[in-house]
């Protein structure tokens, strides 16, 4: 095996076609920091790292829109981006090792996506490279593009089985004035649903809505299950926040942010306490969560208005008796996180056999035509492809 780690696009894109041309097997990584997601990586003939891809390369502050290399470190870029009151609108876990096309082909998000939505909802442009050697671009640097298929948003969840992102450009937000926390406990599970549903049936647009159950919130050295709402902007707006959320205990300043870092990285905390550990992504209506809920008294930790929950399992032995009990419910759901013996021998996606079939069937067309002798990534979308 041999790596290489190009220092621009042009020599990514001219490595993958040279390895193409040699039907010689290749994985693109970045920092590493999702290797226990999706599928196992199959052995390569060529590993080839982004690291050397770290640079801004257009930032327009005044238009809200940037562009970097997919190498880049995430905190590296938030941090140049707060210098000027800015950021991507995006929290995802592993925030220090974090690369930009790591992030990106994984789909990572965290609880932002409430306010502020997922990386579809953030990317207005990218490049990336083919094994055929051609650096194809799609969008642009406008935030408001309309100009036909987007085919990036078909990179964006691949983990690179389609194509190796080389640059991402996104929309930026500017940071709000201050965020404040207001943290609900409650000693039962239908006490917290009503008090979430009273929160989204308000006029109050929060940043964020989760839900802790009791393992968790003790995590956070809560009890009972916690609700966890985060609010942004001027104090006169955070000021209407308290007053309508009464009688919650409220968080400011470095203690905010502080919170919701713990809750950012609270997957990476769990996989470096447990290395065994399974997280098992399950995705249900608002009206479900409940029903979702109750089958479990695992670690569990919900994106509470989008209807994402992540369920924690200290061992995979755990793991199919929960997997049983959401069987039919059309639940879509799938292993988030696990060791590489459980996801090069576990079934990894869970839905009805049909729409499973369908969605494999569809997703092999698509790899079909980006790699059609299957040379990136192999095994990396969930062991399927």
């Amino acid at each position: 095996m041999s790596s290489l780690t190009p220092e621009s696009a042009q020599d990514l894109a001219a490595a993958l076609q040279d390895a193409a041309a040699k039907a010689r097997t290749v994985t693109v990584i970045g920092n590493n920091s999702k290797h226990l997601m999706a599928g196992p990586s199959a052995p390569a003939d060529i590993v080839i790292s982004t690291a050397r891809l770290n640079r801004i390369l257009q930032y327009e502050p005044h238009d809200l829109t940037i562009s970097v290399d997919a190498g880049m470190r995430w905190a590296d870029l938030q941090d140049t981006l707060a210098r000027r009151g800015q950021m991507i609108a995006l929290d995802p876990p592993f925030h220090e090792q974090a690369t930009v096309g790591g992030i990106v082909a994984s789909n990572s998000s965290g609880p932002l996506r409430k306010g502020y939505g997922t990386a579809r909802d953030l990317i207005i442009g990218m490049r990336f490279a083919m094994l055929d050697g051609k650096l194809v671009p799609t969008g642009g640097m406008v935030v408001k593009n309309v100009a036909g298929l987007d085919i990036g948003k078909l990179i964006i969840g691949s983990f690179g089985t389609l194509a190796a992102i080389t640059s991402v450009n996104f929309r930026l937000h500017a940071l709000p004035e201050e965020t404040n926390s207001f943290l609900f406990s409650f000693p039962d599970l239908d006490a917290v649903l009503r008090k979430r549903d009273a929160l989204l049936q308000s006029v109050l647009r929060p940043l964020a809505v989760d839900i802790l159950s009791p393992p968790a919130a003790a995590r956070v050295g809560s009890r009972g299950y916690l609700l966890a709402i985060r609010a942004g902007g001027s104090r006169r707006v955070l000021d209407r926040y308290a007053r309508d959320l009464s009688g919650s205990e409220q968080l400011c300043g470095s203690e905010d942010h502080a919170f919701w870092s713990q809750i950012r990285e609270f997957p990476a905390e769990f996989l470096h306490r447990q290395p065994g550990g399974i997280v098992l992504r399950v995705c249900t209506s608002l009206s479900d969560l409940g029903k979702l809920l109750r089958l479990t008294s695992s670690t569990s930790l919900t994106r509470a208005a989008s209807g994402v929950s992540y369920i924690y399992f200290g061992a995979w032995q755990q793991v199919p008796a929960f997997w049983q009990s959401i069987t039919g419910e059309g639940w879509p759901a799938v292993i988030e996180y696990a060791p590489e013996q459980v996801r090069s021998q576990r079934k990894l996606w869970l839905t009805s056999e049909s729409n499973e079939e369908r969605a494999f069937a569809m997703m092999k067309s698509i790899k079909a035509m980006f790699d059609p002798h299957s040379l990136l990534n192999r095994s990396r979308l969930y062991g399927r492809i």
